[in-house]
C-alpha cells in the first residue's frame, strides 16, 4: 500500500509536466506564416526603394538567396531605370520569400510594371510589404 501511495505521489508531478509540454506546444504553433502588411502606398513604396524601375518578369523560381536561404528569384527585363544604374545585361534579379503568405510576391504569371527594391546582404529584395504594382499598360503609354 505504502508503494502505491509513493507510486501515485510521482505520477502527478509527471501528468503536470506533460501537460504544460503540450500547452506549450500547442501555443509555439500559433506563430504560422502571416503576412500582416497591407498594400503600400505607391508614393511611399517608391520613396523608401532603393532601386526603383521599371519592366516585365522574364522568370520566377523557387531558389536560394545570397545567403543560402530559400527564397522566390525573380528575373526582370528592366525598358526603365527610375533610379539607380540599369545593369548591362538589362536584367535585374530580385529576391523575395518564398512564398506570398511570408510577404513574398508571386508573379509567375507574367508582370509588367514598376518595381522597388532595397539592398540586402548584396542583392535586391522586394516583398508584399515594400513592392507596389503599378500596371504599366503600353497602351497608356
Amino acid at each position: 500500500m505504502a508503494r502505491r501511495m509513493r507510486a501515485r505521489g510521482r505520477e502527478v508531478p509527471m501528468i503536470r509536466r506533460a501537460f504544460a509540454a503540450a500547452v506549450v506546444l500547442l501555443l509555439s504553433t500559433a506563430g504560422a506564416l502571416a503576412c500582416s502588411c497591407g498594400p503600400p502606398n505607391p508614393k511611399r513604396a517608391a520613396a523608401e526603394a532603393e532601386v526603383l524601375f521599371e519592366g516585365s518578369v522574364v522568370d520566377q523560381r523557387i531558389g536560394v538567396d545570397l545567403a543560402g536561404k530559400p527564397a522566390a528569384v525573380i528575373r526582370v527585363q528592366v525598358s526603365r531605370m527610375v533610379r539607380g544604374h540599369r545593369p548591362d545585361s538589362g536584367i535585374v534579379v530580385l529576391y523575395s520569400a518564398p512564398h506570398p503568405a511570408a510577404c513574398g510576391v508571386d508573379y509567375r504569371g507574367g508582370f509588367t510594371g514598376r518595381f522597388g527594391a532595397r539592398m540586402h546582404t548584396g542583392g535586391l529584395y522586394t516583398s508584399a510589404c515594400t513592392q507596389f504594382n503599378l500596371n504599366l499598360d503600353p497602351a497608356r503609354r
